[in-house]
């Protein structure tokens, strides 16, 4: 391996600044170590997903942040532990914001290696890439040697985080007790306790006293964490600054009224009930969608509803682990625990308004991770109550097609393509 193979940020940076960036950097090396990542999303169009990871070297103050796109969700890269170092090759950088950003050129010839910063041991090659060289082995221990070195110097508080924040945050706790597979209590730096409900902790496998970051939350009056579409747990390597100096850290975390985020319907006769903090915001109309109109990336529309998929709903559960993903019948099949397994109900809604009259078009609204979207509760091994429930659901939004009913959106964008999820809805009849 020639040291000229390899790029830092810095120099990712100072390419973007010149006409032939894609061509200086189409075949270069970047190693660099994680400080955030989401958890997958499905995206809309060829079904594939995507992971968002912020990454960073000894070269540059900042961070990039990286768009890992994959086909399954068995692909899913276990980004788990903030330090962990990335070997990428073959990746397509450019400047959003003036801020850099990566994505991977194709899903066949583009590396993507994961080592664990504490072993350096390999533990993610999903398209089997030809393992390093000696030499960039040793790239990876210096390198490894600065993610300690930084991390323990540094508090992730202090990071600097592109963009704006609000009442959804991150947040660093400690691990004081694992209740059961649902139920874990957390503490603060100040000793002040919280109740996590989440199955996310499961395949982690750690133990009481362990720090984790806990991304996009919110916090209700009780104390009680409630998880978004976008959190994601990841856990501190005892190195870590915020795990050594846990005591110190000085945390604010505004409360949320759970009780007062009301929905409520807005058009009258349907069963959709939106939150009132929308009841002003005035309807997109779908076209606008169509024509690509639309600068917020959270919108109210209405519309009739032509079809929904699928129609049993088995069909679509995803289970997961951070290894594999599996339908309904594979669980079966194989005899897994559904106890095990992260879960996830999607469905989709395909619907139209009057701006659409004279087209065929549709739009299609996305719902998953989404829970109180549905009026019923997931009672994921009782499929057949889930099945005549759902039954319930489809005959009043598909066989009255005349209603008109109300969705809240939040439009996801992605190079490849745009998902219409349905948020702060649901359906009550």
């Amino acid at each position: 391996m020639s040291l000229k193979e390899i790029v830092t940020i810095k120099n990712i940076l100072e390419a973007l600044q010149t006409d032939e960036a894609e061509k200086q950097l189409r075949k270069k090396k970047l190693f660099a170590f994680i400080i955030d990542a989401s958890k997958p999303k499905r995206l809309q169009g060829q079904g594939d997903y995507m992971q968002m990871i912020k990454i960073m070297d000894d070269s540059y103050n900042g961070y990039l942040t990286l768009f890992y796109f994959f086909k399954s969700l068995s692909d899913a890269a276990p980004l788990d532990t903030i330090g962990d170092i990335v070997f990428l090759k073959r990746y397509q950088y450019q400047l959003f914001n003036g801020e850099p950003q990566g994505r991977r050129n194709s899903f066949k010839t583009s590396y993507f290696l994961l080592f664990d910063v504490n072993t350096l041991q390999l533990k993610f090659n999903p398209n089997d890439s030809s393992e390093p060289s000696n030499e960039e082995l040793e790239y990876i221990q210096k390198l490894s040697t600065y993610s300690q070195s930084y991390l323990s110097q540094n508090s992730l508080l202090n990071l600097y985080w592109y963009g704006s924040t609000n009442t959804i945050f991150d947040g660093l706790f400690k691990i004081q007790e694992l209740k059961d597979e649902n139920t874990v209590l957390l503490k603060d730096s100040k000793d002040n306790q919280y109740t996590l409900l989440c199955k996310g902790l499961v395949d982690l496998e750690i133990q009481e006293g362990a720090v984790i970051k806990i991304r996009n939350i919110q916090i209700s009056n009780q104390n009680e964490i409630l998880i978004t579409d976008k959190s994601n747990i990841m856990m501190l390597s005892n190195f870590c600054y915020d795990v050594q100096h846990f005591e110190e850290i000085n945390q604010t975390f505004p409360k949320v009224d759970f009780q007062q985020e009301n929905f409520q319907q807005i058009t009258i006769g349907s069963f959709t009930q939106i939150k009132k903090k929308y009841e002003n915001f005035q309807y997109v109309p779908l076209i606008n969608l169509i024509q690509k109109q639309v600068k917020e990336s959270i919108i109210v529309i209405q519309g009739q509803v032509q079809s929904i998929y699928p129609t049993q709903i088995e069909e679509g559960f995803i289970f997961y682990n951070k290894f594999k993903s599996f339908s309904y019948k594979e669980v079966i099949a194989n005899n897994l625990q559904i106890q095990g397994l992260q879960k996830t109900l999607q469905i989709q809604i395909n619907i139209r308004d009057a701006s659409l009259e004279g087209t065929t078009n549709i739009i299609q609204l996305l719902i998953f991770d989404n829970p109180s979207f549905f009026p019923f509760p997931m009672v994921w091994d009782n499929v057949e109550y889930m099945q005549i429930e759902y039954q319930k659901l489809l005959e009043k939004l598909i066989i009255e097609q005349d209603q008109i009913h109300d969705f809240v959106l939040e439009i996801i964008e992605s190079p490849e393509s745009t998902i219409y999820r349905v948020i702060d809805t649901k359906i009550s009849y």
